[in-house]
């Protein structure tokens, strides 16, 4: 598959995706909602994981999405412009509920998405 194929590069975006909601479960993995609010090093990464997460979601095509509609692409996409455009308002309650429990459930969604992806461009690592 050719780099410029439109499956292969949604196939490197949903990994991106599944990659940075892995990391951000585990930075905030063990930490209640008030310590996680005293964490200013683990909100960051939880914060950067989330805007990577909106960014690649944001960069995959309409047809791969709509193969995923359990996925809600708008609202990651959402969630990804309000952290990176409006930083001084970030509702750190949000990004916690955000971590804890929708990203453990896109994960579960990802990954049936990303076999397919892989299938159909005949990935091999």
């Amino acid at each position: 598959m050719s780099a410029r194929d439109p499956r292969e590069r949604d196939l490197v975006k949903c990994e991106d995706m599944r990659i940075h909601a892995e990391r951000a479960c585990r930075f905030v993995g063990g930490h209640s909602l008030d310590s996680f609010a005293k964490d200013e090093l683990t909100q960051t990464a939880a914060i950067r994981c989330i805007e990577v997460i909106g960014e690649a979601a944001r960069l995959v095509s309409e047809e791969t999405r709509k193969r995923a509609p359990q996925i809600p692409w708008p609202l990651i996409i959402g969630m990804r412009h309000v952290l990176a455009h409006d930083y001084g308002t970030v509702d750190l309650d949000r990004v916690y509920d955000v971590v804890t429990h929708q990203l453990p459930n896109l994960l579960t969604h990802l990954q049936p998405l990303i076999k397919a992806l892989e299938k159909d461009t005949n990935w091999q690592e």
